[in-house]
């Protein structure tokens, strides 16, 4: 009986087999340099296997893409497991050494208080039980708690002074959520800084995203949309917004300047 294709691994296995062959090397060759079988890569290949993490890591190093084949397995992997969007970028976030921020219409997920979030579920999900509010909510407060906590991990976010005039929720929900983001300013490796109003539009950033920075490794960009995000590390996405994200900088007022901002919106609510 003929081997059955795995739908979720086909884009994966065309990958390896575009890797390998800009090598120039054969089955037999790369299953010299993994110590996995030249059968086994085939069926990798082929799609009619889903591949063990050991075979990616060994993949990855023999063609030297600096974790990125890791990744893109990761993805695949979970995906077919069912684990939600925040769970996927979750993992990388975890070994991250800096990760960057930009959202044009809300404070990032990274940053929101539970009544804030609460808010913009309601209204981005009309139809959303609270089971499904509880856990988006608990996602998100785990982003942040789940980071690791040296002192290496570096957090910068811009936010657009517009965002912080907004009172979602009320002045109650709103003064909570400024009052995190000042405590937030103040801490050790995060910085926090607002794009002042009367700025020209900037939503060419192409809305919300995050840059995130794993080592020696390439950058990856997580651009999010209503329902969840896309993850990539392909370099003119990455690129560009990492152009994005310097403008939006040289627009933004210092940090000091921000959070006296921050401070100022919050006590006139």
């Amino acid at each position: 009986m003929a081997d059955q294709k795995q739908p979720a691994w086909v884009s994966f296995g065309d990958h390896v087999r575009s890797l390998r062959r800009q090598e120039g090397w054969s089955l037999q060759h790369l299953a010299k340099l993994t110590n996995y079988s030249a059968t086994y890569h085939s069926k990798v290949e082929r799609a009619v296997r889903s591949p063990k993490q050991g075979i990616v890591e060994a993949m990855d190093s023999a063609f030297g893409t600096n974790g990125a084949l890791l990744r893109m397995w990761r993805d695949v992997e979970r995906s077919e497991s069912g684990s939600g969007w925040y769970e996927q970028s979750g993992e990388y976030e975890k070994e991250a050494e800096e990760i960057r921020f930009f959202h044009p219409f809300v404070v990032p997920g990274f940053f929101q208080t539970e009544e804030y979030a609460r808010v913009l579920i309601s209204h981005t999900v009309p139809m959303a039980d609270e089971a499904r509010i509880q856990k988006t909510i608990a996602a998100r407060k785990a982003w942040r708690e789940r980071l690791r906590t040296d002192d290496s991990l570096m957090l910068s976010a811009v936010i657009p002074e517009l965002v912080l005039t907004q009172r979602v929720g009320g002045s109650d929900v709103m003064r909570e959520q400024l009052e995190r983001l000042t405590k937030e300013a103040t801490a050790e490796g995060v910085t926090i800084q607002l794009l002042p109003l009367g700025l020209n539009d900037f939503t060419w950033t192409a809305g919300a995203f995050r840059l995130i920075y794993i080592g020696d490794r390439s950058p990856l960009v997580c651009s999010e949309h209503t329902t969840g995000e896309h993850i990539t590390d392909e370099a003119p996405q990455v690129r560009r917004l990492e152009v994005a994200y310097n403008k939006l900088l040289s627009w933004a007022l210092p940090p000091d300047a921000s959070l006296a901002k921050m401070t100022e919106i919050k006590e006139a609510l």
